[in-house]
């Protein structure tokens, strides 16, 4: 089996460009196989990319069952407009200044809409504006294959907390993996609460690997290790919300049971969500981990 170290998504650091390059050569210098840009001037992960799109503004900072943390609210007020690319050329930046594959992370459609406020006729629910949102991201990342990203993780905490959702989520995800058409791997991630009573129907999601926050999630972990996976998967078993560093024997204690029956010739390990609350020491030490976690379990899986 194949073990390979991937970044979930945020790191800190300031916005600029000698910071993007700080937060990319810590990623390499850790090991990881797959780095991101670190989202870097980024608070959270609604508001950024919303606000690029023509009919929103951003309002108060709330909260959302299921989305870990605050975000400021994007009101939707007229029909939504893609006029370019979104993070494209963010794309294009980080890759000039690394030679690891560069993973984007983008916010579902599913998450996006129901964090949203609609205060517009061009939409009736929520639904009607993920549906929107789906086509809008799914020529995102189209444009981000064209461009030479090898992998795109799309981020849908809040189906967590909305189950009874899931069949919906499957369908908006379609075209957004039909664009990146084989030509991109395409991860889809959930993280913040336990993902074991919809981890069944987590396989069955258009994507080609499932990225899971397994750390704390006695049920999701349980799961794992009991039936296995319909896909490959991104074990998040770092805890990217606090910066208490785990005892690397327990976590390879932990990773041992997960891969027992797992089939698949690979699997990540990754820190189980965004890192952008911690210090960049604090940060640095977490990733430092997956290193290690790999060399102790590397050799009885190959």
């Amino acid at each position: 089996m194949r073990i390979l170290l991937s970044n979930h998504s945020s790191y800190p650091g300031a916005p600029g460009e000698l910071e993007l390059v700080r937060v990319l050569r810590e990623q390499a210098a850790a090991g990881l196989d797959l780095v991101t840009d670190g989202q870097l001037g980024a608070d959270d992960a609604i508001a950024p990319l919303m606000a690029r799109l023509d009919g929103v503004r951003l309002g108060a900072a709330t909260t959302l069952p299921g989305l870990p943390g605050a975000f400021r609210q994007p009101i939707v007020q007229a029909k939504l407009r893609r006029h370019g690319a979104l993070c494209v050329d963010a794309y294009r930046r980080a890759a000039a200044h690394t030679a690891q594959p560069v993973k984007v992370v983008l916010t579902g459609p599913h998450t996006l809409a129901h964090a949203a406020a609609i205060a517009t006729t061009a939409y009736r629910s929520a639904d009607a504006l993920a549906d929107e949102l789906s086509v809008i991201l799914a020529q995102e990342v189209g444009a981000l294959v064209a461009a030479g990203a090898a992998a795109i993780q799309i981020d849908e905490p809040v189906v967590l907390a909305r189950p009874q959702d899931i069949r919906r989520l499957r369908a908006l995800l379609e075209p957004i993996y039909d664009a990146a058409s084989g030509r991109a791997q395409l991860v889809v991630a959930t993280f913040g609460a336990d993902a074991g009573p919809l981890y069944a129907q987590l396989n069955s999601l258009p994507a080609d690997v499932i990225a899971l926050d397994c750390a704390g999630r006695e049920a999701l972990c349980e799961a794992i290790a009991d039936t296995g996976a319909g896909k490959p998967l991104a074990l998040g078993l770092i805890d990217g919300t606090s910066p208490t560093l785990e005892k690397a024997a327990a976590l390879a204690h932990r990773l041992e049971g997960l891969l027992h029956r797992y089939a698949h010739a690979t699997v990540y390990l990754q820190p189980a969500c965004g890192l952008r609350r911690l210090t960049a020491d604090q940060a640095r030490a977490k990733i430092g981990l997956l290193a290690l976690l790999r060399d102790r379990v590397a050799g009885l899986h190959r």
